[in-house]
């Protein structure tokens, strides 16, 4: 098949993970034996130093409101629908252009990615800093917003052939808003080659039990961008009632525009001398803290989505710590502790735990590997699926 992938930008070198996740998709489908065609619609924000083995398009829709991208969406599906036997779109900014195109007689059948939340839905706000509540005004332009996506929007994106999600959670919240599945949803998690990324950095399956420490200080690591709601301000919340602190050393990576009060609150809460802040890193630098670590905690963050970082944490084998009945948990599986979000008294203990029980740290890093080993995570058997699916609609539309 012959199929474009519509995606905002490539951008390979500071852009998050799910470039390196898009990237995998087209590398796996064009291998599989598709023709692959990227057309990247905000092309002034691409970083691509070695071209990919895909063609690479760059367009530019201009106007990027909520009525400018879907406009500007539907013309390229127009643009190339000569071109295409079928057309996959990043589910998040594009099911109402691509709905539109649909519902408007586009003879292309759509696929769409949905990895994370839409512009409507709550904002994103880390719990113990950050701004302050919306204006009234602002609140009420946002609950007209919503009205129009729920219902309106809704109606459109609900013309989209094909819907594939990163959890099962996040499958259930873009029902619940109105994305109802009759047969042509499914949970794509996050495709991202682990086995690759152990191969490259040395790790096998025994790597952390084989250097797993009985002495402190063990490492914690996080790192993600210093944003709202990523949960920095929880980590550092509970790991300041942790009782035995002197036993860890706490490493939070990234920068953001939280960066400044997330060192603020390490300094109130009276832990500075306990936390490392390295900044941004480079993929290369950012593995070397995966294999050094002891503990990787993830809380905070949208109780639907799911985690690249967590995933690199699973390859490393690290023993993890993540909000329970999440999209982390269900990631990681047995591989992972679960506390309730914004309950600091629970982190500590976990973290405690943790420090103490060299033998529950063995179990879950062993876990990790149970759990990459699960068809879920497996890029290529849910890639094939993923296509399958696709070939099936694109038959039953020429029978």
């Amino acid at each position: 098949m012959r199929i474009y992938f519509f995606t905002s930008k490539l951008n390979f070198r500071t852009a998050g993970g799910s470039i390196e996740e898009f990237d995998l998709m087209m590398r796996t489908l064009q291998k599989l034996g598709n023709e692959v065609v990227c057309v990247t619609t905000f092309s002034d924000g691409n970083n691509i130093s070695d071209a990919p083995p895909y063609t690479v398009i760059e367009e530019n829709i201009k106007r990027r409101s909520l009525v400018g991208t879907s406009w500007g969406i539907y013309k390229l599906l127009k643009k190339y629908e000569r071109s295409a036997d079928f057309f996959h779109v990043d589910g998040h900014n594009f099911l109402y252009g691509a709905g539109a195109y649909r519902r408007l007689g586009g003879r292309v059948p759509v696929s769409a990615f949905f990895n994370r939340e839409l512009g409507c839905f709550p904002s994103d706000r880390s719990f113990l800093i950050g701004a302050t509540g919306d204006s009234t005004v602002r609140r009420i332009r946002k609950g007209v917003r919503w009205l129009l996506e729920r219902t309106i929007g809704m109606f459109l994106a609900r013309a989209i052939d094909l819907r594939e999600f990163i959890s099962p959670m996040y499958q259930r919240m873009y029902e619940k808003f109105g994305l109802t599945c009759r047969g042509n949803c499914m949970v794509l998690g996050d495709p991202i080659d682990l086995r690759k990324i152990m191969r490259e950095n040395g790790i096998t399956e025994t790597s952390y039990r084989e250097r797993i420490k009985r002495k402190g200080p063990l490492t914690i690591f996080f790192s993600s961008r210093m944003a709202p709601a990523k949960g920095f301000d929880l980590i550092l919340a509970g790991f300041a009632r942790v009782k035995n602190k002197e036993k860890f050393r706490l490493v939070l990576g990234g920068d953001g525009p939280e960066e400044g009060e997330i060192r603020k609150l390490a300094a109130d809460l009276g832990i500075s001398n306990y936390v490392e802040f390295p900044g941004w890193m480079p993929k290369k630098r950012l593995y070397e803290y995966y294999k050094t670590a002891d503990i990787y905690i993830q809380v905070g963050w949208r109780p639907e989505g799911t985690s690249i970082s967590l995933l690199y944490a699973l390859a490393f084998g690290l023993p993890s710590i993540v909000p329970r009945d999440s999209g982390m948990a269900w990631q990681a599986g047995e591989a992972a502790l679960t506390v309730s979000n914004g309950n600091h008294d629970e982190l500590a203990r976990a973290i405690e735990r943790l420090g103490d029980e060299v033998d529950l740290r063995a179990r879950l890093s062993a876990a990790c590997y149970t759990r990459l080993a699960d068809d879920q995570l497996n890029y290529e058997r849910v890639i094939t699926k993923w296509l399958r699916a696709m070939q099936r609609i694109k038959s039953d539309r020429v029978s």
